[in-house]
């Protein structure tokens, strides 16, 4: 069996509407009865097809194993500075590393987190390629000034709860964490570690945007003429830069690399590495594996065959009460 949910809520589901049935029968007609028996039936059949039974084995070729790919994306304002590929916001590169990304992964899930005041959820698990590019490219910086100081652990209580849920409920796929900023904490508290993700966390990447100089910020990420955001102490142009030194740590602590990124392309390489690392074992690669030949299209037959009949009764009783009104 495989079932489409899990096993307790097919189970469940069952067991409400069978009791449905029963009350159906005692308090209709004796003459009633066999339909609510019909129905019963039916709803065992969907249950038989919720747990998707099979019989035998067929060959089928090995395939990669499906990865939970959860995205945290800093917003925070420094993100759009303009030193990323040239004279590119960093948030620019951001998007073209997560395309490239998704399309390097066929087999993966992806969810997308960001940050800056505050930690959203842009996105709960898909593998819908189209929504994943959609909700990538609406991700824009916070307005300026919106927070109170930016800092790298500000997703961390979220992040832990979404691995710890993916834990419990998909155990045996792989979680790969990828997290892309710039580094830079405008908020003196004390930044808390990452180290205690590492055991949830299978492979990653940290990927740092923007370089050591700094870039200017534009106050108008639409209207470059509108000029640059200005640094209040000094009255003059803020200037943004790149803190590696922390994208490592964080690195570190979770146990997986840290690339600088100062261009697009190159990702496809990393995501082959993880394709393979994770590739469902066999000991003949390119072999084949056993898996049961589904029977759940003879169950939708019957089902099929079960509610014709009960239509079919509901049909006749509904003529019959035409012709007696007639």
């Amino acid at each position: 069996m495989n079932p489409v949910v899990d096993l307790p809520l097919v189970v469940l589901a069952a067991l409400a509407l069978l009791a449905l049935t029963v009350i159906g029968a005692v308090w209709s007609r004796r003459s009633e009865r066999g339909g609510w028996f019909l129905r019963a039936l039916m709803v065992l059949l969907l249950a038989g097809i919720a747990l998707r039974p099979g019989l035998g084995s067929e060959p089928l070729p090995t395939s990669a194993a499906q990865l939970e790919v959860v995205v945290v994306v800093d917003r925070t304002t420094s993100m759009s500075a303009l030193d990323w590929d040239g004279r590119q916001a960093r948030l620019a590169g951001v998007r073209r590393d997560l395309a490239d990304l998704v399309e390097a992964l066929p087999t993966g899930r992806f969810t997308v987190l960001s940050f800056g005041r505050r930690v959203v959820t842009e996105l709960p698990s898909t593998q819908d390629d189209a929504l994943i590019a959609d909700t990538v490219a609406l991700i824009n910086r916070e307005e300026p000034f919106a927070g109170s100081g930016s800092r790298l652990d500000r997703p961390l209580e979220t992040l832990t709860e979404q691995l710890a849920q993916f834990q419990r409920r998909v155990p045996d796929r792989p979680r790969l964490l990828v997290i892309l900023g710039d580094g830079e904490n405008t908020n003196q508290e004390d930044q808390a570690s990452y180290a205690a993700l590492a055991a949830d966390v299978d492979a990653g990447l940290v990927l740092g945007y923007g370089t050591a100089s700094g870039g200017r910020m534009p106050a108008d990420e639409d209207r470059r003429e509108a000029g640059w955001i200005q640094d209040v102490r000094t009255g003059r142009d803020a200037r943004s830069r790149l803190d590696e030194d922390n994208l490592r740590e964080v690195a570190d602590e979770l146990g997986v690399p840290y690339l600088h990124r100062t261009a697009p392309g190159g990702l496809d390489s990393v995501a082959a590495t993880w394709s393979q690392r994770f590739r469902d074992s066999d000991p003949t690669p390119g072999g084949e594996v056993p898996v049961a030949v589904e029977l759940t299209w003879v169950l939708a037959l019957a089902l099929l065959a079960l509610t014709s009949i009960d239509l079919r009764r509901y049909w006749r009783r509904l003529l019959a009460a035409r012709r007696s009104l007639s």
